[in-house]
């Protein structure tokens, strides 16, 4: 057999194994961003390690420990790893040149003529040459447009995480002080009841500590509900089976100090943000969509060997064969439009999408700023002076010359503005992790990334 053509059907054959890829390697650039991003390397598991997820929750969990367990085992952002496989898929079939085509005509003789002759033609697709590579270029942004909306969803799945966690940590902390003031307004009300007896309170202070105990029950009730609730939600994200059971969490609630210029969050969100990276990708996507549809005007060109045999004659005859559509009605204008109407719409897409993430992040950046102020004052001014409103009127009343509903209201009035501080600090947390969305990573590692 001849050793060329023995080279030949081997190299034909080794063809299809040239678009094989190592599939391990198809996830290493979302490991790569979101370590970058959120020092955080996520994992692609085949099925969610539920019972990983309940064991690790019961030794207790840091945030960081959370958003590390939410984005391994997070059944629905797992599903969406999958899609980084199908893109994949379609980046190595668009790598595929098209098989060849081998035909062949026989010409029968009938009984009143004596002719037999055979053709056979073996042909291979020539407009591979430049409509492959065009088409390769297409899935290979398809793939960087679901990688980079991956490195979004993952950031938002953190802030989901951060923000479940934190309503636990508030919930938690809420429930501490209702349980505290309940206590304090417990001991007031014995004090009034026993006073009672000999005449220095009067009923309207009886009444009035009985319905504050009262209310107080009722808010702790709630604070019960509602923390149990929140562990619910914490369950699922996590990936952890749905329970209201007590998660032990390790943090506290942390304000983290927001010492960068806005105009430097705003350069990087511009350059860097998952968001944008997809627009940008998808107008590149659109513009090689145009020069693929402008390569189809002549969408097939074959080129082969054609053999041909005339029995009757004694004559053979080897030749070269080509093809090509001739695009008389077809010219394929319409997709060519439309591939440049999909550019457009892409470029304004994305300028949409840079003034949506330049607005996310002006209004978190101020409201966290604000939030700062707010807990500020709190912390040096209006805690302090209801603590001081609470000796004054201890005094006073110690003294016989203050009734013991003042004091018992300055009491409350201490617990409420610990609230108030509570409730700030909650805001201004949820309103970091938005301004870190905003962003598009962790704001401690932009320096870093930069």
């Amino acid at each position: 057999m001849n050793t060329k053509f023995v080279f030949l059907i081997g190299l034909l054959l080794l063809l299809p194994q040239c678009g094989r890829r190592n599939m391990k390697k198809i996830f290493q650039p979302i490991q790569k961003e979101s370590k970058m991003r959120i020092n955080i390397e996520p994992r692609w598991t085949k099925v969610p390690a539920m019972l990983q997820a309940a064991v690790t929750l019961d030794e207790g969990i840091t945030l960081q420990d959370a958003i590390t367990l939410g984005i391994n085992n997070n059944p629905t952002l797992q599903a969406q790893f999958e899609e980084i496989g199908i893109r994949q898929s379609d980046l190595i079939q668009a790598g595929f040149y098209s098989n060849p085509n081998l035909s062949t005509i026989f010409n029968i003789p009938k009984k009143d003529s004596i002719q037999t002759d055979i053709a056979v033609v073996a042909n291979f697709s020539l407009s591979d040459l430049w409509q492959v590579p065009l088409r390769k270029k297409m899935s290979q942004d398809s793939l960087e447009i679901k990688t980079y909306e991956i490195i979004d969803a993952i950031l938002q799945l953190r802030r989901t995480i951060q923000q479940k966690y934190l309503i636990c940590l508030y919930n938690r902390e809420y429930l501490q002080l209702v349980k505290e003031v309940t206590v304090v307004i417990k001991n007031i009300k014995k004090r009034i009841d026993y006073r009672y007896q000999f005449g220095y309170n009067n009923d309207l202070d009886k009444y009035f500590a009985s319905i504050k105990v009262a209310e107080w029950q009722a808010k702790i009730i709630e604070a019960e509900t509602e923390l149990h609730k929140s562990y619910i939600v914490l369950h699922e994200i996590l990936g952890s089976y749905i329970s209201s059971t007590t998660i032990k969490l390790l943090d506290s609630i942390h304000l983290s100090c927001l010492d960068i210029f806005q105009k430097k969050l705003e350069n990087f969100a511009l350059s860097s943000h998952p968001l944008i990276l997809v627009g940008q990708a998808r107008i590149d996507r659109a513009q090689h969509t145009i020069s693929y549809e402008k390569s189809r005007i002549v969408d097939e060109v074959t080129v082969g060997i054609a053999y041909g045999r005339d029995f009757e004659k004694g004559a053979a005859g080897v030749g070269p064969s080509f093809g090509i559509n001739i695009p008389l009605f077809n010219t394929n204008f319409g997709n060519i439009e439309r591939a440049k109407f999909e550019y457009k719409q892409a470029k304004k897409e994305l300028f949409a999408q840079e003034q949506m993430i330049l607005r996310n992040i002006g209004m978190r950046y101020i409201a966290y700023k604000s939030y700062l102020k707010q807990i500020e004052l709190y912390n040096k001014n209006i805690i302090p002076s209801a603590v001081q409103a609470i000796e004054f009127s201890k005094k006073f009343f110690d003294r016989m010359q203050m009734n013991m509903i003042v004091f018992l209201e300055t009491q409350i009035d201490l617990f409420q503005n610990k609230m108030m501080l509570l409730d700030l600090k909650y805001k201004a947390t949820h309103e970091y992790s938005e301004l870190e969305l905003a962003v598009g990573a962790q704001i401690d590692n932009i320096d870093f990334l930069t």
